[in-house]
């Protein structure tokens, strides 16, 4: 399947007065209405935004079983963001039942690149963002970011249906995502994205999806146990979905980004460290990918068992 190549990302202006950010919410039920959700309306939305003159998206899913939710987020002059309002209810109309009668939200929000930093309160989200990606520069290029995932999702969601194949290609991501900030063309120019050892890395990414569980130690050591009783077919699993031409050009551009994301966010000063900012990309994609943080929990264990090495070997036995 040909790969879907992305525009270019574009940083919007500290000065525009002419952009908003278009908050759409989309009540959800589980993970193949929230596909079709995503194939159905924002893949549409988002080839017309660009066209319309849109310079900024991402989706995320929310996954609670009591509030599922997909959530796209489009920066935009007012005429664009009131033409795709228009285009939304036209697509849920054509796409019929349930995506014709599901609950939809919409929200405005100024840029935070169009405040003056502390001069005004910023809501709680944002702020819990700006501090998330290491200052309003951080964040800015964070979104960059998030635009290439969602279309990295976009594609994945299209092509890979069934969870199980989803999932090879997250543990394939989640592994470039680490191989990026350690070693990645311009790992050598931010000491930090060195210093971390393949082992701590992923301790701490596993710590990550489960700190909020109040059985978090409990989880990790049932999740490295059925990591270990699946390990060979997954990695099959992975080798085979390794071999698609597309999922290798997605995963090059994919390490491309965050090596060159992490480069920006050190010149910029970034007050977070590689490693925070590597696994919140990460748990970004694996969101959009569908998978709740317990899920991605798995998926990392076996990234972390992958290598270079073994993807070439495993190559040569098939």
């Amino acid at each position: 399947m040909a790969m879907t190549q992305p525009a270019a990302l574009r940083i919007p202006s500290r000065t525009s007065p002419h952009l908003a950010w278009w908050n759409l919410t989309v009540d959800a039920g589980g993970f193949e209405l929230a596909d079709r959700i995503i194939g159905e309306l924002v893949t549409p939305l988002i080839a017309q935004a660009r066209l319309w003159g849109g310079q900024r998206w991402f989706y995320t899913r929310r996954m609670q079983p009591s509030n599922a939710q997909v959530r796209l987020r489009v920066l935009a002059p007012p005429e664009t963001l009131d033409r795709l309002k228009s285009l939304l209810g036209a697509l849920q109309e054509q796409s019929g039942d349930p995506v014709r009668s599901l609950a939809v939200e919409h929200g405005l929000s100024e840029p935070v690149l169009d405040r003056t930093v502390g001069t005004d309160a910023l809501p709680p989200t944002v702020e819990a963002d700006v501090a998330r990606y290491g200052g309003v520069d951080g964040l800015a290029l964070a979104e960059e970011v998030f635009e290439l995932s969602s279309d990295l999702c976009l594609w994945a969601t299209a092509r890979f249906a069934k969870a199980q194949n989803r999932s090879a290609l997250a543990s394939l991501l989640l592994f470039d995502s680490a191989y990026a900030m350690m070693k990645g063309p311009r790992a050598s120019t931010w000491p930090d994205r060195r210093r971390v050892s393949w082992e701590y890395y992923w301790d701490s990414h596993l710590h990550s999806c489960t700190a909020s569980d109040p059985r978090a130690a409990g989880v990790q050591k049932a999740t490295g146990a059925q990591a270990q009783a699946q390990l060979m077919p997954v990695h099959r699993l992975m080798m085979a979905t390794a071999s698609e031409s597309a999922v290798t050009n997605w995963r090059r551009r994919w390490l491309r980004t965050i090596d060159t994301y992490l480069y920006r966010a050190d010149k910029a000063g970034a007050s977070r460290s590689a490693q925070h900012l590597t696994v919140y990309q990460a748990h970004g994609l694996l969101n959009r990918l569908g998978f709740t943080l317990r899920q991605e929990a798995l998926i990392g264990v076996y990234a972390r068992t992958w290598s270079r090495e073994k993807e070439t070997e495993l190559a040569e036995t098939t």
